[in-house]
This record gives structure tokens, sequence and C-alpha cells, in this order.
């Protein structure tokens, strides 16, 4: 009678999952999306995840860069580089042209200095430091802008973003270990297997307890602490080991969800405590002073509530050119960035 019980269970919670849940959820859309686009290039899907840039370390968005040269000559121009998420790549307005690094590109261009832009879409901060720590050294920045949005910081909880998987950091006690991202074949694999093995309601289960900090961020204030605090650590490291100031930015964003307040603010105290690399140089900006302050009648809560327009990025770049600009005019010709230049 128990055996009947329980397989009569898993038939109901099994359908449900299949015809009621699955329809809805976030990850089953995704993944169709993505075999729709591969279907549409009229690829196989091992080729498709290569064509769109899929890497086994960083997840996607390896080869996304945009230079802005100086439109002065000069033998050593000094480089701003931004580490960011879609809003400073540009999503949603003329990227290279009316994105906020590209308009500070225009205003600083003239005093000899170059910006580059490694942003990427639907990055969150862990995987902006990974790009840092694996391009950056290419560009011997004088100046490093970690830009981001607060729904950035709930983003690294979770081994799958925006239909495709991504490096994750866990935690033995404080020491981080990167769990790298699943091929996003081996990823569909293992949900068709489900879907057709009439287990899916293991898969889900199994997916939302491996990343549960993602899903009730509230519950887990110490994983996030420790992520916060190691990125932080590393950015001073970087300051001091690179001799360049780093410039940790939150951009002004209304988008909500659940543990806004608790993520900011964890994000905010681990970026700024006292740091044993005692010559970095690291500093931490929030934008929304500022841009309410210059917003004059702008609806700052639409402009802000996802992808910034046109407008929205000028008030970004205006505030940003008030605390970069004094920088850069303190910096030598040439800093010591790796590789000298």
């Amino acid at each position: 009678m128990f055996l009947l019980m329980a397989v009569l269970f898993h038939i109901v919670v099994e359908s449900t999952v299949r015809w009621v849940f699955a329809p809805r959820s976030g990850v089953a859309k995704y993944l169709a999306e993505f075999r729709d686009k591969a279907q549409k290039d009229g690829l196989p899907l091992a080729q498709f995840a290569k064509k769109a840039d899929l890497d086994a370390y960083l997840g996607w968005g390896r080869n996304e860069v945009r230079i802005h040269e100086p439109t002065v000559n000069t033998a050593n121009p000094r480089t701003v580089l931004f580490v960011g998420d879609s809003v400073t790549a540009g999503h949603d307005v003329r990227g290279g042209v009316e994105d906020y690094p590209a308009l500070l590109a225009a205003k600083l261009g003239g005093q000899g200095v170059r910006v580059v832009n490694l942003a990427s879409r639907g990055y969150g901060v862990d995987q902006m430091w990974l790009k840092l720590l694996t391009k950056a050294g290419e560009y011997h920045p004088d100046l490093i802008v970690f830009a981001y949005i607060p729904h950035d910081l709930i983003r690294p909880a979770s081994d799958f973003n925006f239909g495709l998987p991504k490096p994750r950091f866990h935690f033995a006690g404080t020491q981080p270990i990167l769990s790298l991202p699943k091929g996003i074949i081996e990823y569909m694999a293992g949900f068709e297997s489900a879907r057709s093995g009439f287990h899916l309601s293991d898969w889900f289960v199994a997916h939302y307890w491996r990343n549960k900090e993602y899903y009730a961020p509230q519950l887990f204030p110490g994983y996030y602490r420790k992520l916060y605090h190691h990125i932080g650590e590393g950015l001073a490291r970087l300051s001091e080991e690179w001799g360049i100031p780093v410039r940790v930015v939150k951009l002004t964003n209304y988008h909500r969800f659940t543990g806004i307040e608790t993520l900011t603010n964890l994000a905010a105290s681990e970026w700024v405590h006292p740091s044993v690399w005692d010559k970095a140089n690291l500093r931490y900006l929030d934008t929304d002073a500022c841009v309410a302050a210059k917003a004059q009648a702008m609806d700052l809560e639409t402009e802000f509530a996802h992808h910034p327009g046109p407008a929205g990025h000028r008030l970004l770049a205006e505030c940003l050119a008030g605390d970069l600009e004094p920088v850069l005019s303190g910096l030598p010709a040439q800093a010591n960035a790796p590789g000298g230049r």
C-alpha cells in the first residue's frame, strides 16, 4: 500500500510539474528558445553554442569588447577600463554611441584618454570579476571602473542565468571554490533526459536546491557576504599590485527583487571595508544622489526601471565624469599597469 501511494504521489507531482509548472518556468523557456534559435540558424546545437561565444570559464561574453581611442594623438594614452552588465554594454541604446562609457570617451578623448568597455549582457558581479581577471591585463588600464546595478548582486548565486550556464562560487568556510559551468549541450541533455524519463520534478528540485541562495537570498546573507568580501579583497589586491585606482560604482536602477536592500547594503559594506592591502586605491561610488540632483523633471523610476535610454545614460556619464576626471588628472603619464606600455 505504501509503495502504491508513493507511486501515485510521484505521478501527481510529476504531472503537475510537467504540465503546469515547467511551461511557466524560465529555465524551460530559455532552453526551448536556445533550441529554436539553433534551428532557425540551421546549425547543430554544438555549433550554435560555439557561435554564441560560450566559454568554459566565463560562461559567455568572453570576446565582447568595445574600444574608444583618444581623439588626440598621444604616445601614452591613459586607459579607463569598464566592466559591467547590459547597462554598461549599452543595451537598448546605440551601443558605442549613446551608452555612458561612450559618452565619457567622447568627453575625455580630447584629454588623451582611451576607454575600453568589457561589459557583457547578463553578467553578475562574479562574472565581471572573472572577466576582469582574465582580460584586463591585455589593455594595461590606468583606472578600472567596476560598474553594477543591484540585480547584478543576486546573479552570482545561480549556475544558469538568461538561458545559459555560468560559473558559480561556493565556499568551504571562507575559502572560495569556483565551479565551472556545464556546457549548454550537457545542460539541455540533462533536462531532456529528465523529461523523457518522467522525473522532471526531480530535475527541478535539484536545480532549485543547487541555487537556493538565488531563489531565497534573504535566507543566505552569509553566502553573499563571503562573495562580496572575496571580490572586494580581489579588487583591492589588484589596485595595489598594479598601482592603479579602482572605482566600484553602483549605477542607478529601480528594478526590484527579493532581498535587494539586504544585498545592496552587504555589497557596499564589503567593498569599502578596511583591507590588508593598505596601498590600494579602492573607492565605492553610488550614482543615485547625483542622478536625482541632475534629473530635474525626469521620472527616474520609469527611466531607470530596467535599461536606461539615452537621457539616462547622459545622466550617468555626467555624474561619473565628476568623479573620474579628477582621478585621471592626477595619474602619471604612464601607470604601473601589468606589462607597462
